[in-house]
């Protein structure tokens, strides 16, 4: 699937960044352009990979360029003032080889909050292809901030086709602070992000699963949804099955055909991935939801081509539907030949009952 990504505010900035580098990791590119839109000309100067001529600084007027100090009013008044020079620099990424347009913000602060669904609308009036946000959840218990994700979401909820959720706080540390761990929680975010949308972006015949998860899929698991949370988790495979003697022919059947395949056993196959998508769903998810309230779901298996067993395969999507009690859970493969690691991607989306999205709100409504 490839996608346009539109950083909005610090936070937003920074993981679009990051996905910039995964995508250049990648043997297979999944972004086809990226942005970073803030209020704070300083943010944008701290971003080290994107180039300068996709980092812009709007609402100069109503900010000097110094951010809105967490005023979303602020956010949404300098996105007011230059709505049409920023759809503009956006128009520039949108080739027609864009299946859908992200943007990515974190909403307790005053830009992200006040600014993306004002850029979301701006976006609708022109494209007919879908645009989705990241919204990144704060962690703690500010009022401020909890009124800012609030109100953001709300209003997110009528401009785009979907929300990815991202929950600092369930990602945090004993006695962590988001700046102290904002690298390890960027890079969470991206491994899923960047697994979700790398999916079926194949160009070797080696690479195509015998399930492909195309765009269409992902569109469909996530358009109309509300909201969505991701789980992940992998395995290392060397590990698991214990072949090899570190030889260089070892090493060389390792890195050319993922593991020695002609030495797979079947069962141990079929249990690496059931395991892998039993942790996967879980586990630690991008947001906290309760399971029973998933509307679709969509599960992409990626690993040595030999590991990926058909029968594995299909048992999963039918464990994972019957554990979600929805009829709608699309799945599919990804074969990642020359890599030793099993990895279960799950989108989880049309979520209702979010225990801290309902904690934000009481928040919320204190502050009022």
């Amino acid at each position: 699937m490839r996608v346009a990504a539109v950083g909005i505010g610090g936070a937003g900035g920074r993981i679009v960044e990051r996905l910039w580098q995964d995508n250049d990791r990648r043997e297979t590119t999944y972004l086809g352009a990226a942005c970073a839109l803030d209020t704070d000309t300083e943010a944008l100067t701290e971003l080290d990979a994107l180039p300068n001529d996709r980092r812009h600084t709007f609402g100069l007027s109503e900010t000097n360029g110094s951010g809105t100090n967490g005023d979303r009013t602020n956010g949404a008044a300098a996105i007011e003032d230059e709505r049409l020079e920023v759809r503009r620099a956006i128009d520039e990424l949108a080739t027609s080889d864009i299946d859908a347009i992200v943007l990515v913000a974190g909403l307790a602060g005053g830009t992200g909050s006040g600014a993306t669904a004002h850029v979301a609308d701006a976006l609708r009036e022109v494209y007919t292809i879908p645009v989705y946000c990241l919204s990144v959840l704060p962690a703690g218990r500010d009022d401020e901030a909890a009124a800012n994700t609030i109100q953001a979401l709300r209003a997110l909820e009528a401009t785009v086709d979907g929300q990815i959720l991202f929950d600092n706080e369930a990602w945090l540390g004993s006695g962590q602070t988001v700046d102290g761990a904002a690298e390890t929680l960027n890079e969470t975010v991206v491994t899923r992000l960047g697994a979700l949308f790398a999916a079926g972006e194949a160009t070797a015949s080696e690479a195509v699963g015998q399930s492909v998860v195309d765009a269409s899929e992902i569109i469909n698991t996530l358009s109309d949804s509300g909201f969505t949370a991701l789980g992940y988790a992998s395995q290392d495979l060397q590990s698991a099955d214990g072949g090899g003697d570190g030889t260089v022919i070892d090493q060389l059947k390792n890195r050319f055909l993922g593991d020695n395949s002609d030495d797979v056993d079947e069962i141990e196959a079929y249990n690496a991935v059931e395991t892998t998508l039993r942790r996967a769903v879980r586990g630690k998810l991008t947001a906290q939801c309760e399971l029973d309230s998933v509307d679709r779901a969509l599960a992409v298996f990626a690993g040595p081509p030999a590991w990926l067993i058909r029968d594995a395969v299909t048992d999963g999507r039918r464990w994972l539907t019957e554990e979600l009690q929805s009829p709608e859970v699309r799945s599919g493969d990804m074969p990642t030949p020359g890599r030793n690691t099993l990895s279960v991607l799950v989108v989880l989306s049309g979520v209702s009952e979010l225990p801290r999205l309902v904690e934000l709100k009481t928040l919320a409504d204190e502050s009022e």
